[in-house]
């Protein structure tokens, strides 16, 4: 007979199932806009035209709130009004834009102070751009931002415009708008003593569930976070809120939190930070490499299995399966020597004797992930 699970155990699964699932839900609630209307792409005319911008708000105000301030500088941000293609019925003299049309934003003209953040790319001078997506599938919350001198409030100016690659449409007029962090609420008064607060010296936290440090929680972050919950694997840092190797139910709703409200400012990962390797395996290992065909442990592809709980015994202080790099002495990973580590060398692009560039599957990794890697290599490469 089988015996059913215990009580603390079915109701911590159940909770977790839950939890799983309202994400999921959230996924596809998102697709409305919160807080603020959006801001609607259309064009000036039935299948063609000037791209156009349509808006909720009258006088075209975003409000910020203050996110986080050090040594007298704070960033204020909020991830509304985002980026929707408009759907029928459309504004009078709008009309909706044909699939497989590109669109990009453009800064035209910006005030210092702001950022326009979107999908990780900072937008602040004329000219940067960002793109958008393909029609039909164009839906971005991206990071509106002030950075200011802590207790300067305003408003700041931002224009810009849309841009296409379709031979069909033109680019947008310039649409003008205003950040502003009047209202967000005033720093906390000091001490009642007179005796300065003492400033944490701990390193920065990311957003709760926020494994990759882009600024976003993504589902296969918190399908990561769940599955460590369940199994009791190495969480990332930033599931792990007290440091204790396990994801409880409050980390996992914070994360929940994160992934249907957004993370509109995270904070800027540094160099001195430590690197652990449970966090470059829920980011990238789990995600982008232990998947079927590459390096699970059914395939096991060049011998390499990447799912966790294998890695670090697979990577640190082993040869590569390929002859050319073993004969030139390189590991894996070899501890504390990035420039001797096989696996960084296939990340960042092996020479032709040494097979393809990985992953395989997907866009290479990005610059900040593969140094990432670098600096756990670095420091030791510890489990």
């Amino acid at each position: 007979m089988v015996r059913p699970p215990s009580g603390a155990a079915l109701g911590r699964r159940s909770v977790l199932t839950i939890l799983l699932a309202a994400l999921l839900a959230g996924a596809e609630a998102s697709q409305a806009c919160v807080g603020a209307s959006c801001l609607q792409i259309w064009s000036s005319e039935a299948g063609g035209g000037s791209l156009a911008v349509s808006w909720a708000s009258a006088d075209r105000r975003i409000q910020t709130f203050r996110s986080v301030c050090a040594a007298g500088e704070c960033l204020y941000g909020v991830i509304d009004p985002g980026f929707l293609l408009g759907e029928a019925p459309a504004p009078l003299d709008l009309y909706p834009l044909l699939d497989g049309v590109t669109v990009r934003v453009e800064i035209v003209a910006a005030d210092p102070a702001v950022t326009l953040r979107i999908n990780g790319v900072g937008l602040r001078q004329p000219g940067d751009s960002a793109a958008l997506g393909r029609a039909p599938e164009i839906h971005v919350h991206p990071a509106w931002q002030i950075r200011q001198a802590e207790g300067v409030v305003g408003d700041h100016a931002l224009s810009f415009l849309l841009r296409t690659d379709s031979p069909l449409y033109r680019d947008s007029e310039a649409f003008a708008l205003v950040l502003t962090n009047r209202a967000t609420p005033t720093p906390d008064a000091p001490p009642p003593t007179g005796t300065p607060t003492p400033t944490p010296t701990a390193e920065p936290r990311p957003c709760r569930g926020d494994c990759d440090g882009d600024g976003r929680v993504a589902v296969a972050e918190m399908i990561s976070g769940v599955g460590a919950a369940l199994t009791g694997a190495p969480p990332c840092r930033a599931l792990d809120g007290d440091d204790d190797g396990v994801v409880s139910i409050a980390e996992l709703v914070a994360a929940v939190q994160s992934a249907l409200g957004g993370c509109p400012i995270a904070p800027t990962p540094t160099a001195t930070m430590p690197v652990r390797l449970a966090d470059i395996q829920a980011a990238i290992f789990s995600p982008r490499c232990a998947i079927p065909a590459c390096h699970d442990a059914t395939s096991g592809a060049g011998g390499l299995v990447l799912d966790a709980g294998s890695a670090h015994a697979q990577l640190v202080g082993v040869m590569p399966a390929i002859e050319s790099a073993r004969d030139q002495g390189l590991l894996r990973v070899d501890p504390g020597q990035p420039d001797n580590t096989f696996l960084i060398r296939k990340l960042e692009g092996p020479p032709p004797d040494q097979g393809s560039r990985m992953p395989l599957a997907g866009a290479p990794l990005t610059a900040d992930e593969t140094a990432l890697i670098r600096r756990w290599v670095a420091a030791g490469a510890a489990p």
